[in-house]
Order: C-alpha cells, then sequence, then structure tokens
C-alpha cells in the first residue's frame, strides 16, 4: 500500500536546475481545469476529487491509497479506479505530480507544486523514504551533461540502504 515517508532537510530543497519557482498561489484544481480546457478535456468533478485528496497527502501515494482515501471520505462517491489511472497521466502533463518511487513493484506518485527538486534515500528494510536536497549532486550532474552535450530534462536519484532506525536494530 502507501509508503512511509519522511521529509528530511526541508529548508535545503530549491526548483530543479534551470527551472523558476513554480504558481504556488494557484489551487492545484484551477491548474488542473485551466490544463483541461487548454487541452480539450472534460473537466468533472471525479477528476477534481482526485486533485484534492493527493493534496490532501504529504508524501509519496499510489493509486491504491488515492482510491481507498476517496472512498473513505466520501462512500458515496462513484469513482472507478479506472478514472484514476486514466487522470493521472494528464495531471503529470500539467505538472502537478510526477512518477516518484516503485514500491513493490507498484507506481508510486509524488504532488509537485509547491515542492522544489529533490532526491530520495530509501531504506530497504522497512520502506521508509527520505527526501533530500543537496546542491552539490545537482552541480556534478549539470556539469557532467555540459562536458558530455548532453541536455537534461529530469532525473530520478534514490540512494537505497538502511535508515538509521533498522541500522540501530540490526546491531
Amino acid at each position: 500500500m502507501g509508503m512511509q515517508h519522511n521529509n528530511t532537510n526541508k529548508r535545503s530543497r530549491s526548483p530543479a536546475p534551470g527551472k523558476g519557482a513554480r504558481r504556488d498561489t494557484a489551487s492545484p484544481v484551477s491548474v488542473f481545469q485551466d490544463y483541461c480546457r487548454r487541452h480539450g478535456l472534460r473537466c468533472t468533478r471525479a477528476r477534481d476529487r482526485i486533485v484534492e485528496e493527493i493534496y490532501r497527502l504529504d508524501g509519496h501515494f499510489d493509486i491504491d491509497d488515492i482510491f481507498l482515501r476517496i472512498r473513505n471520505r466520501r462512500p458515496r462517491t462513484k469513482l472507478a479506479k479506472a478514472s484514476i489511472y486514466r487522470t493521472l497521466p494528464h495531471l503529470i502533463g500539467a505538472g502537478l505530480i510526477r512518477a516518484s518511487l516503485a514500491e513493490g513493484g507498484r507506481a508510486c506518485y509524488e504532488h509537485t507544486l509547491g515542492h522544489g527538486h529533490h532526491d530520495h534515500m530509501k531504506c530497504v528494510k522497512c520502506g521508509r523514504v527520505f527526501e533530500f536536497y543537496e546542491r552539490k549532486i545537482d552541480q556534478i550532474q549539470q556539469e557532467v551533461c555540459r562536458k558530455r552535450r548532453f541536455t537534461m530534462l529530469w532525473h530520478t536519484h534514490v540512494v537505497n540502504g538502511y535508515c538509521a532506525q533498522c541500522k540501530k536494530a540490526a546491531k
């Protein structure tokens, strides 16, 4: 199901290299509705509820997380899991979420509006995920790309290992 999630080093987060600040003043629902209108997609209450539920979460999520949270919050809502699957590519296109870590073979996502670029550390024992940002890592990646005349669009950086608690428990 959902991943345990910890934010570390929050103050050092910053936008991705070459990217300006996001439209933090716009609500996620209004950003998505604007995207739908620009792309000739229907704006539906079900899609709005999906966006609202995603932005209630703090951390990584999968489709089951969103589906169950909407079902629990609004038991009478008629929402098929397929609606969530169909909506996710549009949420990615709107810049509201991005694919993140995979948990047990299932795709996971995180919301992006108001969240700067960051990388992840994942404990292979307990599954907790820690977010971090280190400017030196981004500088090195940019330098490697520049030297190799490579245009980076995005990257995923995951450090797998043992968190302090699991390392301590193993001793």
